[in-house]
């Protein structure tokens, strides 16, 4: 019995020491921190990647200036042209990737005579993006045509969105297009329409159902609102400046209201807006505004031969409603858009997708972005149909070609922060993040770019200074900062900091929050 008793006793002993010895761990330094309203202060928190196409997340630049930079025209353009036996006209379209079949799929506008009298919506599919072939729907005619039931007799400007929230499979595709029943113009109407395999369409019973619009309607799914959101024209009566509606369901859809109109920055080349596709992109909202300059049937003097062409401008938001033009040095309020400045360099300054050099390329004319860009890997992608003649072509006797294209940009590309061979510096506003791991898309191929953590007192944190940064000396879009060879940055996490990136011969372009490693901690020996 005594013996029990103390075997016992020994075990409630240890069983104490081991207790104690477990309510002693030390967590690893940096592993908690406390955070409240007063802490935070009025730091930023941030979750997404962080772009320098505004002022938002930047206190201070000295030695350093942001620019604007622009696609790149695959060399390969165009990559498909129209088919003269049957396509007149491809003006606007749609490029999705689809996850399931792993395919590049394009719905385009054609238009079969130069008046528009019938116009219908093609399918053509791609593995890479680049190679395209047109697909046949109807195996008896051959023909690439989609169809809708009940049929439509004229269709035009298709944007497609690929919905696999859906339940239902036979919705999985959704379109937004105008139609005219009767083929007047009196007729002209915004419709939906639903498909299971992109090429064999419903029409929705209701049509039509979207505000009118006589352009392209351009959708997309916004998970941070949790809703359809469309961009489309004012109207009617037709006017070429650019509203937004959205939608719980795709099926009913909110009244216009207009989000980008006309400021200072048109009025040097008497510019309309005669579309515009957006994105959701890292947290913000990328736009290509399609710039309509010098609308006339006149004859155009040879010293203004920006007169009734079509290129695009970059417009930005962070919320998708209020937007701002982005001119050669970054985003610019509405307020500076009322200023006095030599507007006509700054909207020549400010073209984000060009036309082609006059009367010599192919796209020499007008651009029109199909309805979203694409991000495939690194790089962004701009579809665009590409016109070889001004917009009133017949009236200044333009031999017009029609043909689709592909411009690229490196991934985050829009805007970068750039020093030359003076260091610059950037300061960032004080900012909390989650995470233990720090990435920046840059180039400093031939220059330097070190970055160091600030409290909030002004002072460099331990072990985050400068001269503990190593210094990145390549062109990235992933680069991963570290400290001595260390790239946890966890003991930065959850307390408000500032970054300063120094600057030489580099262009920054973003910087995004990462969680890489794991922090599991084991509660008892």
């Amino acid at each position: 019995m005594i013996c029990k008793i103390a075997i016992c006793l020994v075990s409630i002993m240890a069983f104490s020491l081991e207790a104690v010895h477990a309510q002693s761990r030390q967590a690893p330094p940096g592993m908690f921190k406390d955070l409240d309203d007063e802490i935070l202060g009025e730091a930023l928190l941030v979750h997404d990647k962080q772009l320098f196409i505004d002022d938002y997340i930047i206190d201070a630049m000295q030695g350093v200036s942001r620019h604007l930079h622009q696609p790149v025209k695959h060399p390969q353009n165009p990559i498909m042209r129209r088919d003269p036996a049957k396509e007149f006209a491809i003006t606007y379209g749609a490029v999705v990737f689809d996850d399931r079949d792993q395919l590049f799929k394009m719905w385009y506008h054609v238009s079969i005579d130069a008046k528009d009298t019938v116009t219908y919506a093609a399918y053509a599919t791609s593995m890479d993006g680049i190679v395209w072939e047109r697909q046949v729907v109807d195996p008896n005619t051959g023909s690439n045509v989609i169809t809708f039931d009940p049929a439509e007799p004229w269709i035009g400007a298709p944007s497609i969105v690929i919905d696999d929230r859906d339940p239902d499979p036979a919705r999985r595709y959704k379109m937004l297009y105008l139609a005219k029943p009767t083929l007047e113009s009196a007729s002209l109407r915004s419709c939906i329409a639903y498909s299971a395999d992109g090429m064999h369409w419903k029409q929705e019973p209701q049509n039509p159902v979207v505000p009118y619009s006589d352009t392209q309607i351009c959708p997309f799914w916004d998970s941070r609102t949790n809703r359809y959101v469309a961009y489309l024209r004012f109207g009617p009566p037709n006017v070429r400046i650019v509203s937004r509606i959205e939608s719980e369901d795709f099926l009913h859809w909110s009244p216009k209201l207009t989000v980008i109109n006309k400021s200072r920055l048109d009025q040097p080349f008497n510019t309309e807006f005669y579309t515009m596709s957006a994105i959701p992109y890292g947290g913000v909202y990328i736009g290509l505004l399609n710039t309509y300059h010098g609308e006339t049937i006149k004859p155009i003097p040879e010293d203004q031969p920006w007169m009734d062409r079509v290129d695009n401008q970059l417009v930005f938001s962070r919320n998708g409603v209020t937007w701002q033009r982005v001119l050669a040095d970054g985003a610019v309020a509405m307020a500076e858009l009322k200023k006095d400045r030599d507007w006509k360099k700054v909207v020549e300054e400010a073209t984000f997708l060009p036309y082609g050099e006059f009367k010599k390329d192919w796209d020499w004319g007008q651009i029109y972005p199909f309805h979203s860009p694409l991000i495939v890997g690194d790089e962004i992608r701009f579809y665009y149909s590409g016109i070889s003649g001004r917009h009133w072509r017949t009236y200044h006797n333009d031999d017009s070609d029609y043909a689709v294209g592909l411009a690229t940009l490196r991934l985050d590309g829009f805007v970068s922060v750039n020093a030359g061979d003076d260091e610059g510096t950037l300061t960032t506003r004080p900012l909390v993040f989650f995470g233990d791991t720090l990435e920046i898309n840059a180039n400093a191929e031939g220059g330097s770019l070190r970055v160091e953590a600030i409290d909030d007192e002004g002072n460099p944190i331990k072990g985050f200074n400068k001269t503990d940064a190593d210094p990145l000396t390549s062109d990235d879009v992933h680069h991963i900062l570290s400290w001595k060879g260390n790239a946890d940055c966890h003991l930065l996490q959850g307390r408000p900091i500032r970054l300063r990136f120094h600057l030489q011969n580099a262009k920054l372009y973003s910087f995004t929050p990462r969680i890489t490693l794991n922090h599991y901690l084991q509660s008892y020996d």
